[in-house]
């Protein structure tokens, strides 16, 4: 039997799946709306700020990067429509090299209003170091060292100009620029025939394409395949509106949420008040904080792959709703497609290339991650949420992984044939919340400050475990043994509703 996702569950319990997991989401926004708004308001009112839309309203930018964003959309969206704009009459009106050497410029000019001259010039002066170092040494990790220490050090040691909203900007251009600045060289590591002097005309290019430059990974050999279906593409894309709708529809969706729901603001709060909500109170801030996190990244990405999408090029695609995955190898290759992209062609098949006997290849794979995740920590930092963050998601990773190959077994494949797909798909949901456990938890310590996910899974997950193997699981007082127990059969009915989604999917590709 092939070893694909388990069949659908009847139609009732499907139903019933969907319902559950469907009015629990409801549920916890209600929560958190409730505890925003009841005994907290007063503790968080130091993070509320005016409306920009009603002088009596206000809303929460607890979110420095959504605040910081907010204030340079319209900045971004001027740029960003100028490339296209100029691109599209230099594709009309010169022909190659010209209209590549007008793009160059072009995309350098807008990316030195976009930040500054100093900001542009610094980022290339290294590009440039780099590059005679990569091609004259042809090694790896010259390349890595340098730019992942020029990405842990840039906002000490570069340049910045003052205000917040330029500052945003410099600062995604310096880092998402060494990123940038990485592809564009492991690819002259990859290929130690070419010599610069053979691909400098497509590197300007990808340093220069400015929807690229910042918030959107592409990786250098993406983008070249890319730049040659634009040559022969018929011009700029057509369906565009529906897109350019739905952003601005989440956009200010997301902006009407945070003027009456503040999660982002008592996940910015100290540890204490946390600690003072029970299990549902908590866990349902903690989940609607993931779908803010979700709609502000929708926009982030968005803006940029919406103008690229627009020049003809093909973006990442946007980031998957954090309601429909349950298995978080999935999210990693979803929610950032391009991040996840450049992490598997230029740093987990780079390691995992070489054929090896199974116990040293075992051991290669956790090396692999290891190597995968530190290139994540050394972008966001090292501080200990971050930690925590990082050792969940390997964990959860390496137990899909190990859940996968026995799947594929053929003995768990004519046990599957024996109980039938029904049986088979409620044990497979059962089993799943060994991955979505440490999944979902792990994604709390990522999105809070310093301790807020720490405490959640001390309260929630492990006092919850005590609980219900003392036996303290009650209702009334309400007890954290009865809470986690009640977190985990939503689990179950939660990995259903994924697990259909991707089995119809699948089949509907069929």
């Amino acid at each position: 039997m092939k070893a694909s996702i388990a069949g659908p569950l009847p139609r009732v319990e499907r139903v019933l799946a969907w319902l559950v997991w469907c009015t629990h989401s409801a549920a916890a926004f209600l929560i958190a709306i409730a505890v925003c708004n009841g005994r907290l308001h007063t503790w968080i009112q130091h993070w509320l700020r005016e409306s920009s839309y009603h002088p009596n309203f206000k809303m929460d930018l607890s979110d420095m990067e959504w605040a910081y964003y907010r204030g340079t959309i319209c900045h971004l969206v001027f740029d960003y429509s100028l490339n296209s704009i100029g691109l599209y009459l230099i594709r009309k009106y010169l022909k190659p090299p010209y209209s590549y050497y007008a793009i160059i410029a072009f995309g350098f000019i807008l990316q030195i209003h976009m930040g500054s001259l100093k900001c542009v010039g610094v980022l290339y002066a290294f590009a440039a170091l780099v590059t005679i170092l990569t091609n004259f040494c042809r090694h790896y990790a010259i390349c890595w060292i340098i730019c992942i220490s020029f990405i842990v050090k840039a906002y000490q040691y570069a340049p910045f100009s003052l205000g917040n909203a330029i500052y945003y900007r410099e600062f995604n251009i310096y880092l998402y620029g060494a990123i940038k600045i990485i592809s564009a060289n492991l690819f002259l590591c990859s290929n130690p025939k070419l010599g610069f002097k053979d691909v400098w005309l497509q590197t300007l290019l990808y340093y220069a394409y400015l929807p690229y430059s910042i918030t959107l990974i592409v990786t250098f050999s993406d983008f070249k395949s890319q730049f040659q279906l634009w040559e022969v593409s018929s011009g700029i894309a057509r369906k565009f509106a529906k897109a350019a709708l739905r952003l601005i529809f989440w956009f200010f969706v997301f902006e009407a949420m945070l003027h009456f729901i503040y999660v982002n603001a008592i996940f910015n709060s100290p540890i204490s008040i946390i600690n003072s909500l029970n299990i549902y109170e908590a866990c349902s801030v903690a989940y609607i904080v993931g779908q803010f996190f979700h709609l502000k990244y929708v926009v982030i990405f968005g803006v940029p792959a919406f103008f690229a999408f627009l020049d003809g090029m093909r973006p990442p695609p946007p980031p998957i709703c954090i309601s429909r995955v349950s298995l978080y190898s999935r999210m990693w290759r979803y929610f950032d497609n391009g991040l996840y992209q450049f992490l598997k062609h230029h740093v987990y098949i780079p390691v995992m290339s070489k054929p090896l006997p199974r116990f040293l290849s075992v051991l290669r794979g956790l090396m692999a991650i290891a190597a995968v995740f530190s290139v994540v920590l050394a972008w966001h930092g090292t501080k200990r949420h971050y930690l925590f963050w990082v050792s969940l998601s390997a964990f959860e990773l390496i137990t899909e992984r190990i859940g996968s190959m026995i799947w594929r077994t053929e003995f768990v494949q004519n046990v599957r044939k024996n109980i039938g797909e029904n049986w088979c798909r409620r044990i497979i949901a059962t089993l799943m919340l060994l991955t979505v456990t440490p999944g979902i938890f792990g994604v709390f310590f990522f999105l809070g400050q310093e301790g807020v996910g720490e405490s959640i899974f001390k309260n929630a997950v492990i006092q919850g475990f005590l609980d219900v193997i003392n036996f303290n699981i009650t209702i009334k007082p309400l007890s954290t043994g009865f809470g986690f127990l009640h977190i985990l059969t939503l689990g179950y009915f939660f990995n259903n509703v994924c697990l259909d989604l991707e089995y119809f999917k699948l089949n509907k590709k069929d």
